[in-house]
């Protein structure tokens, strides 16, 4: 009973292949397939324009909503007393005949209630997996004064408009120019550039999964930078309230700007801060990177890194700086409040010391310490293997624990502690005024 079974299985099988083989064969000589043939990987585009003249009352506010699931969408603000919509539409097929056919029956729709526009393109289900997609671009010209809600997956531009602009996008560069109102945009991959946006009170908050991330000539109120995999750049941006950056894999570069407070986060990646005024704390912590700031004014800084050199040129009030492996370079410091420390690296701090107590420490690695000569400090400076010199006269106090490798004293009189230590390096001071 088995292999008869057996045999008519197999004979059923063999007949299902056949066929098969047999409707391919006959497809690909009779042309069977009227359109989006599947085995066919030529992409003959045809393209067609469409242009559609809205009516609005422009003395009231205009909403547009674009809802694109393959294609560019363009939103330009002008002076203008209509919308005016431009609709490209492109088709691929295996011939050009076949495209031209395929675009007429590109479908999108556009809604209107009163002064609410709603453009919308779905992409319909296609037989030829081989074949580009169908896309409908959307370009629209609009009244200056317009709030605006994109979804799409394709390159995305607004310019010149007032009012809020949000955006989602899956696939391809978001660019904004010029607008005033509330930025939200959240891209899968892609880069995104934001320029001349004037969000006043509002926020201004800007993402990508896969892309960089370029902020320039702006002001909101909280401001959050958050990419994936992509650098971050920001250049003359100001938050009257909070800064937020994030990166996983990418630099971070912020120049001139201002903000109440500054968060920084990256796990991979140089940060790097230039003319920066923060009234409240400057906070930077990275996993693996270096981080830079000069001329970088802070009410107070918390800057860590796991693996990174930090250096400061210009800091000012309370300075915390850690790093786990790398050296910390201080440079023109003015009356600062020093935490330092670093597990493997060296330690070089010059500048004015202000309230105390301060501490000043590296597992590995010398400290050298440039001071002006009228510093009145209280010193404790200890070396498990090194020398202790200073330029600046020392008061040492004699006792048991004073040897060469620990000194305990006063410099001009006494002042504010700072202890200064290394379990393997030397320790110097030096004078400003020299």
């Amino acid at each position: 009973m088995k292999r008869p079974v057996l045999i008519t299985l197999l004979v059923l099988a063999l007949l299902f292949v056949l066929t098969g083989i047999g409707a391919v064969v006959f497809f690909a000589i009779n042309s069977g397939f009227a359109t989006n043939n599947p085995f066919d990987k030529r992409n003959i585009p045809s393209v067609v324009e469409e242009n559609k003249t809205l009516k609005v009352d422009s003395e009231k506010p205009l909403t547009l909503k674009v809802n694109d699931t393959a294609g560019d969408v363009t939103v330009k603000g002008a002076d203008v007393q209509t919308v005016q919509v431009k609709i490209i539409k492109t088709a691929y097929d295996s011939s050009q005949s076949r495209a031209d056919a395929e675009v007429k029956g590109v479908k999108y729709t556009i809604e209107q209630t009163g002064n609410s526009i709603t453009l919308k393109y779905e992409l319909p289900k296609s037989m030829n997996f081989s074949n580009n997609v169908n896309t409908v671009d959307f370009i629209v010209t609009v009244p200056n004064e317009v709030a605006i809600d994109i979804d799409t997956n394709g390159e995305v531009n607004v310019s010149n408009t007032k009012g809020n602009v949000v955006i989602a996008n899956d696939f391809g560069k978001v660019n904004i120019e010029n607008i005033e109102g509330a930025l939200s945009v959240k891209n899968n991959s892609g880069e995104v550039q934001a320029t001349g946006i004037k969000a006043d009170g509002a926020d201004i908050d800007l993402h990508s999964d896969f892309g960089e991330i370029n902020l320039a000539q702006a002001s909101g109120a909280t401001i959050t930078l958050n990419s994936n995999s992509g650098e971050i750049t920001l250049t003359d941006v100001h938050s009257t309230d909070t800064l937020n950056t994030r990166v996983d894999f990418g630099d971070t570069k912020y120049e001139n700007g201002s903000a109440s407070s500054l968060n920084i986060k990256t796990n991979n990646g140089k940060v790097s801060l230039t003319k920066l005024n923060i009234s409240k704390e400057l906070k930077v912590d990275s996993d693996f990177g270096e981080i830079e700031l000069n001329q970088a004014s802070a009410g107070s800084y918390d800057l860590h890194t796991n693996s990174g050199s930090i250096n400061v040129d210009g800091a000012k009030k309370k300075l915390k700086a850690y790093t786990d492996f790398g050296g910390i370079t201080i440079e023109n410091a003015q009356s600062v409040t020093a935490d330092l420390k670093t597990n493997s690296g060296t330690v070089e701090f010059s500048g004015s010391l202000g309230k105390g107590p301060h501490m000043i420490k590296s597992d590995f690695g010398g400290i050298d310490i440039t001071l002006p000569a009228d510093s009145k400090l209280n010193m404790d400076l200890k070396t498990d293997f090194g020398d202790i010199r200073s330029d600046i006269p020392l008061t040492v106090a004699l006792n048991e624990s004073s040897d060469k490798n620990h000194q305990v004293g006063v410099m001009n009189g006494g002042g504010d502690q700072l202890s200064v230590t290394t379990n393997s390096g030397s320790i110097s001071i030096k004078s400003l005024n020299k």
